[in-house]
């Protein structure tokens, strides 16, 4: 592609992943890094067209005692079904990408990243020139959110039955880097991977 047109490469990965340490890791080689989940959380807190459609959408049970946006109703609710995803994903989604172009707009730099969990699943990997999978095995995986989030085995298997199956992340990444092993090797792998970059 033209030197001059800005590249857009995801990075996305199943829960457990650890996609967001690798975001780290490229933001310490001096990548500017977007994360699309930082920029949901703030516009639950700021955009009140995005809270009345949720609310529009899921009823006043997604909300808190003050009004505002409440994570633990609305992941209750939320995350009871796969189609109650897709409802709220298709409200989110699109305040989040009009958000990600604004900072786009402002970044200077040729190289930039989007960091989201759900990249093939909202469509935004159609956004990309590239995208990367952070992969790790489901086995890992597990032991990562059960250590991280101190949750149950059932409830790390029940949020995974909510994302897209690893097999077919896979099959739509452009390039995959591994991460089962310790966070030094991710690290080397991003180094190895960064070479690569280079040449686009």
């Amino acid at each position: 592609m033209p030197r001059n047109e800005k590249l857009k490469i995801g990075i996305t990965g199943g829960v457990g992943s650890g996609k967001s340490l690798a975001a780290g890791y490229f933001e310490k080689l001096g990548y500017k890094v977007i994360y699309a989940d930082k920029i949901a959380r703030e516009l639950y807190k700021t955009n009140k067209l995005l809270l009345e459609r949720l609310v529009k959408e899921f009823g006043s049970g997604i909300l808190d005692e003050n009004g505002k946006l409440s994570r633990v109703n609305s992941r209750r609710i939320i995350f009871k079904s796969k189609g109650n995803i897709k409802r709220v994903n298709s409200i989110v989604h699109p305040f989040v990408f009009q958000e990600m172009d604004r900072l786009v707009s402002k970044i200077k730099d040729r190289i930039i990243f989007f960091e989201a969990a759900i990249m093939f699943e909202s469509g935004s990997y159609k956004r990309m020139n590239y995208v990367i999978l952070v992969y790790a095995n489901k086995k890992i995986r597990i032991k990562r959110i059960i250590k991280r989030d101190g949750v149950k085995r059932s409830d790390v298997l029940n949020l995974m039955k909510l994302q897209l199956d690893e097999r077919e992340k896979v099959k739509r990444a452009d390039f995959i880097i591994k991460n089962n092993s310790t966070p030094l090797a991710l690290q080397k792998n991003i180094n190895a991977f960064n070479k690569i970059l280079k040449t686009l």
